[in-house]
């Protein structure tokens, strides 16, 4: 189970990584941040999913505002996943349960280059 100073340490290493990338809409950082609020639904079995949870990757998803920017929140979300060890089959029922329609499925084995 990841802390919240693990998640803090991987949030500043990956606002080290967007300062050096190029600049995106919704930077990964930023992205990972605002999806705190989802934090213990999507690594924790017995947690339920919240109304601010649902509030926040509703407005992350009105980010997203051109296909560079979707892939790279693609592959900035799907990196964080596999570093937090997110539930699949939570990620993949959070659009559902939010009423949220997203253009990429949210898998791991998603290809984030289309």
């Amino acid at each position: 189970m990841v802390g919240r100073s693990s998640t803090l340490w991987i949030l500043a290493l990956l606002l080290v990584a967007t300062a050096i990338s190029n600049a995106n809409a919704v930077s990964c950082p930023q992205a990972i941040s605002m999806l705190l609020p989802c934090q213990d639904y999507l690594v924790k079995h017995s947690a339920k999913l919240t109304v601010s949870c649902c509030q926040a990757a509703n407005k992350l998803n009105d980010m997203v505002n051109s296909k560079v920017d979707l892939k790279d929140l693609c592959s900035c979300l799907k990196q964080a996943a596999a570093s937090l060890h997110v539930i699949a089959d939570r990620a993949k029922s959070l659009p559902g349960q939010c009423h949220i329609q997203v253009p990429v499925p949210l898998d791991p084995n998603v290809d984030c280059s289309r």
